[in-house]
């Protein structure tokens, strides 16, 4: 591909018309075959002199250092397809634009594209930019008014032929905003299709969420659909819902009746702002039964539930689409300082674009520092309007609207982090489900899935209200609880936790939930419930690897407990399967040392510590106290009968006799640990335990059929969410395929050593061999082979190579 010019450059784009009615005309083969000739017409007839930026479907743009080859491409296309049953419209324009990356930006890039849209099939529009530099004859079609653009822009064509009038803006009094709309092109499109079936489309979003841009861009895409206008109607100053009509009258200019002068034209209303007015919405519903060619479009922050309405929830941009409008808007690279604004904002456009007006003193790193008073620290500029000169103006817009009851439970669901379900909103704020519903229509919390969440900076508002009203320790503290309860789902017996995929779940989506319960029941010397809390959460931060976290309150709850309290053997048996997963046996066998000394009377605790002792002293090389220990285990646990208490203890057994160099004896050990496990159900001991297995069986090299189970144990460990059986499932799959798939194993090893390094999960079993595999991959690949396939497998998803 050519290097791309810069400079003075004339831009083409070129898209074919009404591909979608090509399409089920000629049918797929046919269609994609005419296609395929209409691309090969077109890079045939810019040969040479254009240079290809983009393809997009059935779309090119191209640049050209020359205006009148521009032309002349234009042309050749426009003959080379004159025959074809599908045609490109094609527009030009003559600029400066500014180079970005392997492409251009600016506006005269989006004037390109603004001329050739209002084309159609076989048009050549050119702008007078282009036309003046390339002294090609043309069309005189006047000015016209674009999408974007606040100026008239002048267009001619090029060649005779005849077409109907372009489509430009006309017949309306829709405002034109200075700046283009970003990260909507989906919502943009369904709104283009929605509008002309459903005569009533409200867009419904949070203050801030860009309902207004949207709602004057989809409008404004309709402009030639609708023969006598589309109109915009302001109804931010209008507080009395008995003068909505009179404000439409006076948008259009209409004189006597209002329904009597709609009910003969074929117009588009767009009624902004109307959630102060919601009370006129039945006055709407008349005027649209009462005049067949009328369409309205609604923004508002609640349904206007009437008869024929279509709400349209308009949500926070996408994080790759929010980066881009704070790059558009402050002019700089997007970085990962800018992705984190835009995510710390919620992904909404109104403050991601009062932050990147701040760019202008303040660099994004310092500016993200600056973002915990986001409320009054983003502000628009003198054009803004008094409701979104701040992000708290705005917000206090929409509180101010509700009733005292909504304003109390709003201020009461900011306790939640993260979200909730709906039973847990009305356990915490004793609201019924109608109410929070309200608050839903409102705009002011959405639901996702079977939860209800509110946008971070709406919480951190609501937060404000709650201190102002007084509940904020009595609220928080009916939350801990909340949470408290809801941990009796996961436990037998008060003592061991269960591990399902479901339990995982729920840990996983009420994470903040479950961290703001720990600290305020620490914070109000609430023990009891703090070593609840801790005890639950355990099997999770496990099995994610969150070592940090676990350690923190682990410990806090020892510190808080006597030295000779019954409870401290179950907490220290737990906490010392941190440092086990995590690659330091030495420590957790010290640990698990003081649960057993610990455990006095617990019997069960005791026959459970045992088989770990017997574990943790063969990974720390001392063959003989780990077959004492195991044996002891096997013996203790064969007379209490429990095949769940057996298979442990048969684990112990195996990892005693690895310590000994009696892999065969480990191998048989560990299959009937694995087959105890599977018999008894115990899934997550059957992970590990056949780990165990597929390690002893490379070892006595079965390397085919150990790198099978290795695979088939890590997929279902990422199934359970278990990333210690991840790890150990790509590193004990990458030991075994060493010299059979070096390829296939040095992704492994890269895959398992990203995981490593952002999770403490390091399971020792597996975790000791990694630099041997290395080595071998390098011997076998060579190092720069085996560098490039581990520097291209990192981030990937383990499941691709499982």
């Amino acid at each position: 591909m050519r290097a791309l010019p810069g400079g003075t450059l004339t831009l083409m784009f070129t898209d074919v018309e009404g591909s979608t009615r090509a399409l089920e005309q000629l049918g797929a083969e046919a269609y994609g075959a005419a296609l395929e000739e209409h691309r090969r017409h077109v890079r045939e007839a810019i040969a040479g002199d254009g240079v290809e930026v983009d393809t997009q479907g059935d779309a090119f743009f191209v640049v050209f250092e020359s205006a009148a080859a521009a032309v002349e491409a234009a042309l050749r296309i426009q003959a080379a397809t004159r025959r074809s049953p599908i045609k490109a419209r094609i527009g030009l324009h003559t600029g400066t634009p500014a180079r970005n990356g392997d492409g251009y930006i600016g506006q005269d890039v989006h004037l390109a594209a603004r001329i050739a849209a209002a084309g159609h099939g076989g048009q050549i529009l050119m702008s007078r930019a282009t036309h003046d530099a390339s002294a090609a004859p043309g069309v005189d079609l006047g000015e016209h008014r674009v999408k974007d653009f606040t100026q008239p822009v002048w267009i001619f064509q090029a060649g005779g032929s005849r077409f109907p009038p372009i489509r430009t803006i006309s017949n309306t009094n829709l405002p034109r905003p200075a700046s283009n709309v970003i990260g909507r092109e989906r919502e943009l499109a369904e709104l283009r299709e929605l509008v002309p079936r459903n005569r009533i489309v409200t867009l419904l979003g949070p203050g801030g969420s860009g309902k207004t841009r949207l709602a004057i861009e989809a409008a404004t895409d309709l402009v030639s659909n609708f023969k006598n206008g589309v109109f915009w109607v302001d109804l931010t100053p209008v507080t009395d819902p008995a003068l909505v009509p009179d404000t439409i009258a006076s948008a259009l200019g209409a004189t006597g009746n209002l329904a009597d002068f709609l009910a003969a034209r074929e117009v588009l209303l767009l009624l902004d702002n109307f959630e102060q007015v919601v009370a006129a919405a039945p006055a709407v519903a008349d005027l649209v039964e009462g005049s067949p060619r009328l369409a309205v479009i609604v923004t508002s922050r609640e349904r206007l539930r009437v008869r024929g309405e279509h709400a349209y929830p308009v949500g926070p941009l996408n994080d790759q689409p929010a980066a881009h409008l704070f790059a558009e808007r402050s002019g700089m690279e997007i970085d990962d300082d800018i992705r984190a604004i835009c995510r710390d904002l919620d992904g909404l456009p109104l403050a991601i674009e009062l932050a990147a007006a701040r760019t202008s003193t303040l660099s994004p790193k310092q500016l993200r520092q600056r973002l915990g008073d986001r409320l009054d620290f983003l502000r628009g500029g003198r054009d803004a309007s008094d409701r979104q000169r701040t992000l708290r103006a705005t917000l206090e817009w929409s509180f101010d609207l509700l009733s005292e009851e909504e304003k109390r439970v709003f201020a009461r669901l900011s306790v939640f982090r993260g979200g909730c379900t709906p039973e847990a909103a009305e356990t915490v704020t004793g609201a019924d489900i109608d109410l929070l519903g309200s608050l839903a229509d409102k705009s002011l919390m959405r639901r996702e899935g079977e939860r209800l969440k509110m946008l971070e900076t709406l919480r951190e508002f609501g937060a404000e209200r709650l201190e102002e009203i007084g509940e904020v320790e009595l609220l928080r503290g009916r939350h801990a609880q909340s949470f408290v309860t809801l941990t009796a789902s996961s436990t037998t017996n008060g003592l061991v936790w269960h591990y399902t995929p479901e339990w995982m779940r729920i840990c996983a989506q009420e994470l903040d939930n479950f961290r703001a319960a720990l600290e305020w029941c620490d914070a109000n010397a609430s023990f009891e419930d703090l070593r609840v809390l801790t005890m639950a959460l355990s099997t999770y931060w496990l099995q994610v690897g969150a070592q940090m976290e676990a350690e923190r309150w682990f410990t806090r709850v020892l510190s808080l407990l006597p030295d000779d309290s019954p409870r401290r053997a179950d907490i220290l048996a737990i906490y010392g399967e941190f440092p086990r997963y995590s690659g330091e046996p030495e420590r957790a066998l010290e640990i698990k040392k003081q649960a057993i000394a610990a455990s006095a009377d617990n019997r069960g605790l005791y026959l459970a510590v045992l088989a770990d002792l017997a574990s943790l002293s063969a990974a720390t090389g001392d063959a003989r106290a780990a077959t004492e220990w195991a044996e002891k285990a096997v013996a203790e646990r064969t007379l209490e009968g429990s095949p769940i208490g057996i298979g442990h203890a048969l684990v112990g057994r195996g990892e005693a006799a690895i310590a000994r160099g009696d892999i065969p004896e480990a191998e048989r050990a560990f299959r009937e640990a694995y087959e105890t496990s599977r018999a008894a159900q115990d899934d997550i001991q059957a992970l590990e335990t056949g780990s165990m297995l597929a390690e002893a069986m490379r070892r006595n090299g079965n390397e085919l059929e150990a790198a099978a189970l290795f695979r088939e144990l890590g997929r279902e460990g990422a199934e359970w969410g278990s990333l210690p059986t991840v790890v150990s499932g790509l590193l004990g799959a990458a030991h075994s395929l060493a010299a059979a798939e070096p390829e296939t194993a040095a992704q492994m090893v890269a895959i398992a050593s990203e995981m490593m390094a952002t999770t403490s999960a390091r399971p020792y079993w597996v975790i000791a061999g990694l630099e041997q595999v290395r080595a071998e991959i390098e011997r076998n690949l060579g190092p720069t082979l085996a560098e490039e396939e581990i520097a291209n497998a990192r981030f990937r998803d383990p499941l691709e190579v499982l």
